[in-house]
């Protein structure tokens, strides 16, 4: 039995997975992989007020640290949940029930900083080299 973490939302305790399935959501919901990653860390790139992109001396993106995107979360908590859902229906042999969009985002009491944070967590999971 796979080992999912936890996360509760209004008193209901949810398993959560990032997994191919929700990294091909993702893609195909927000834009590249990358893009997401940055949103969710709260990271944007610096413009000159001509809107074009600064550079390091090193001659990469210069960029800044700002708060998480809330439709990064959004977009990615409601399939996480359902990811983690249906991954312990098929291994208790039930009937998997997803949970709406609606419900998770509506009822959420948690943070939305906390959120990214345990976001960015599963996400980096799906980049570990095991060894």
């Amino acid at each position: 039995m796979e080992k999912l973490r936890r996360i509760t939302i209004n008193g209901i305790v949810y398993p959560i997975k990032m997994d191919m399935n929700v990294l091909q959501h993702i893609q195909e919901n927000y834009g590249t992989i990358n893009e997401f990653e940055r949103d969710v860390l709260g990271y944007k790139y610096m413009l000159d007020r001509n809107g074009k992109q600064i550079l390091t001396e090193e001659g990469k993106p210069a960029m800044y640290k700002t708060e998480p995107s809330i439709k990064a979360i959004k977009i990615v908590l409601p399939v996480m949940i359902n990811e983690g859902l249906e991954i312990e229906s098929e291994e208790r042999g039930k009937e998997f029930t997803p949970v709406s969009e609606e419900e998770i985002i509506r009822n959420c009491d948690v943070s939305f900083s906390i959120l990214a944070d345990i976001i960015h967590e599963e996400f980096a999971k799906c980049f570990a080299v095991k060894k």
